[in-house]
């Protein structure tokens, strides 16, 4: 028998110094993304002024604010790790694609449907949530089943024909009586501020960070994830479900039902993240849900 030569492992060797190597990147990328998001609620925390759901003139400063700061600690976190903006995802090569990838998403939004046609169920917030949930898993079943980028040349078209449905919108918006300020800074804030804002800290910064450490081990509709995507979303659900919580202004109110859907949302925007492969198409998705949720609301 042939023994391995010297400096060379046998296929069924363990090389100790490679799975340190592993753990550690493990560690660290945990306790990085934990960081930023702890340095993040106190900063909102302590600059907290109104409280997040006021859908008036109260919620924007505030919420502005905070995501500027969200914004702004993922940046430097992943400038800081010199790896490339392009390994978080930032990258518009296959943008024609991530945007008709992205407009599917909406679906989710269809949750707050129900509650729109029968008013009764507004305060329902359980069976909200199921809506919130079904829908969810709905857009992302659809989602799996689309082709990937380099499979599928036709969507940009696609994505355009969805997105032809917006100038329809606006005219029925335009024929009704309703505050247009509050309306556009709305529009602004939630797809541009937390659209943008949350994806590029969740699925930029934390997702990818994560995915460095813990790898791709799982697989789903051709999609390969890891222990990076539920962490990412977990804490995404945490930070909803902390809300109303603001323990250096004495409020220890906890969103539970919000904390579950985003969850669930995360999840969806965390499997787009891997599908594209980049966090554009997430923050378009983000931004078109949350758009689809809360204009309906002001009109």
């Amino acid at each position: 028998m042939k023994l391995p030569e010297e400096g060379v492992h046998s296929p069924t060797s363990v090389d100790p110094l490679h799975d340190e190597g592993l753990k550690n990147s493990k560690v660290t990328g945990m306790l990085s993304v934990i960081l930023i998001f702890v340095i993040f609620l106190v900063v909102a925390w302590i600059f907290s002024t109104t409280t997040i759901y006021l859908l008036q003139e109260e919620l924007l400063y505030w919420n502005y604010f905070s995501h500027i700061v969200m914004i702004a600690l993922s940046v430097g976190a992943i400038a800081l790790t010199k790896r490339g903006f392009a390994s978080a995802g930032f990258t518009l090569k296959n943008w024609r694609y991530d945007l008709s990838i992205a407009v599917i998403c909406v679906i989710s939004a269809a949750a707050f449907i129900p509650p729109l046609v029968f008013p009764s169920l507004a305060d329902n917030e359980p069976l909200n949530s199921v809506f919130s949930i079904a829908a969810t898993l709905v857009a992302l079943l659809v989602v799996s089943k689309e082709r990937t980028a380099n499979e599928k040349t036709s969507s940009s078209k696609e994505g355009m024909q969805l997105l032809a449905l917006v100038p329809a919108f606006s005219v029925a918006a335009m024929m009704a009586s309703i505050d247009y300020g509050l309306i556009l800074s709305t529009a602004i804030f939630q797809f541009f501020f937390v659209g943008f804002g949350e994806e590029i800290m969740f699925r930029g910064y934390m997702q990818s960070r994560l995915n460095e450490g813990f790898g791709y081990p799982w697989k789903f509709a051709g999609v390969k994830f890891g222990p990076g995507l539920l962490i990412t979303s977990i804490l995404f659900g945490v930070l909803h479900l902390l809300n109303p919580f603001n323990p250096l202004q004495g409020q220890y109110t906890l969103a539970i039902w919000s904390g579950i859907n985003s969850t669930f949302g995360g999840f969806l925007f965390g499997f787009v993240r891997e599908k594209t492969g980049d966090v554009l198409a997430p923050s378009i998705a983000h931004g078109l849900v949350d758009l689809g949720q809360i204009v309906p609301l002001l009109l």
